[in-house]
């Protein structure tokens, strides 16, 4: 119950900073749960290339390990920029294990189709006029890797640099 009350309280997150208790509050949840009730979409392999490509918008993919607890930062920042940002840009996420840790073959795995060298990961698509606009063909590149997550400590200062990032340089 108290972890619905917080994902609640977290929409109205738009121009002002956020109250970091409820964002620790919600970094000890799975990452399942804090994404419940925001505009995440889950995306497996299945599927990755036709949902990206076929997409109208810019689309955001945050790789994750379930319980690992940088993974779980990086999923509340993403949850809060989807809230603002899910009109315009789509957002998935893509669930490499259930646990902590990520095993070595799986992580190959993830490197060699997505260009994922660890785990947690944001990949960064652009897509302007329903047609991917990316250097490399086939868009098998994303127009931006992220691999930094966010502390506690710098959460807001993280929020505040991407979304003006978003602002900038996906919303343009």
């Amino acid at each position: 119950m108290r972890a619905a009350f917080l994902m609640c309280s977290c929409v109205q997150t738009q121009a002002a900073d956020v109250n970091m208790a409820d964002v620790r509050q919600l970094a000890r949840e799975p990452v399942e749960t804090i994404f419940e009730g925001a505009p995440i979409k889950r995306i497996r392999t299945a599927d990755y290339w036709k949902t990206v490509r076929g997409s109208r918008k810019p689309v955001v993919v945050v790789f994750y390990a379930n319980q690992d607890p940088r993974s779980r930062n990086l999923a509340t920042l993403a949850r809060y920029l989807a809230l603002e940002f899910g009109k315009d840009i789509m957002f998935y996420g893509y669930p490499v294990t259930e646990g902590a840790t990520v095993e070595r073959s799986e992580l190959t795995r993830v490197q060699q189709r997505y260009g994922v060298k660890q785990i947690p990961a944001t990949l960064f698509y652009d897509n302007d006029r329903g047609k991917m606009e990316l250097e490399k063909t086939e868009y098998s590149v994303p127009l931006l890797t992220e691999y930094r997550t966010p502390s506690m400590l710098l959460w807001n200062t993280y929020l505040r640099t991407t979304r003006d990032y978003i602002q900038k340089n996906i919303l343009d």
